[in-house]
């Protein structure tokens, strides 16, 4: 009987800037996070590669490329590759970017001027199907990272009563799908998905997905 062989873990660095796909390619294979680590420096060339090979168990993806520029430029690579994991890596640190880029379906945000213990603690919450946001920006949501108390007495949190749609839509958000590709699967339009995605909000009492993933969070629901 043939022994099967242990599957190679890939990861793939979209970044126009060769000196960090360089270091940090050689850092996440010095440091056993992935087998491989394939770079490209343009979106359309990631793209590309993810068609010839879409087995990637994450992408790490820089904002600003000669062929794109801001999150909705990678939107369409969550559409199209959505089984795939993507971390934004990115030197710009604001709240408002990172919020947007949660509502467009990634699974992390890694800031560039972040340490390579953050970088790997990171990538490794996300391919254990969990989700990175640096803790500034956790901060300016509302929340406090994880770990940090400031002394005040909890308050008891009542879960809220989501019909069985509404649990559908918000489990495919917490996986990181874009509204169009929530509305592919549950075979909804993307208006529906809009408003099941309202209702959830209201019912949390947050005002994005950044928001209700910390939420989540807090509730102990992921």
């Amino acid at each position: 009987m043939t022994e099967e062989r242990p599957r190679t873990t890939k990861a793939l660095i979209v970044d126009d800037h060769p000196i960090i796909r360089d270091s940090l390619s050689a850092g996440l294979i010095s440091l056993h996070i992935f087998d491989s680590v394939d770079k490209e420096s343009s979106l359309s060339a990631a793209s590309l590669r993810l068609q010839q090979a879409a087995d990637y168990d994450l992408v790490m993806l820089d904002l600003h490329l000669t062929d794109a520029h801001g999150v909705e430029a990678m939107l369409s690579l969550r559409e199209t590759f959505p089984a795939v994991p993507v971390i934004i890596f990115s030197a710009d640190e604001s709240s408002a970017t990172i919020t947007a880029a949660f509502e467009h379906g990634v699974q992390g945000y890694i800031p560039k001027s972040a340490p390579m213990t953050v970088v790997i603690n990171a990538i490794r919450i996300v391919l254990s199907g969990g989700t990175y946001i640096p803790p500034q920006a956790v901060r300016s949501l509302g929340f406090e990272p994880r770990g940090v108390s400031n002394g005040a007495a909890s308050e008891v949190n009542i879960l809220p009563s989501l019909s069985p749609r509404q649990r559908e839509v918000m489990h495919y958000l917490l996986q990181g799908l874009p509204n169009k590709l929530i509305g592919r699967r549950l075979t909804m339009a993307d208006g529906t998905v809009k408003s099941h995605l309202n209702s959830i909000y209201r019912m949390f009492s947050v005002n994005s997905r950044a928001q209700l993933i910390l939420k989540a969070r807090e509730l102990g629901l992921i």
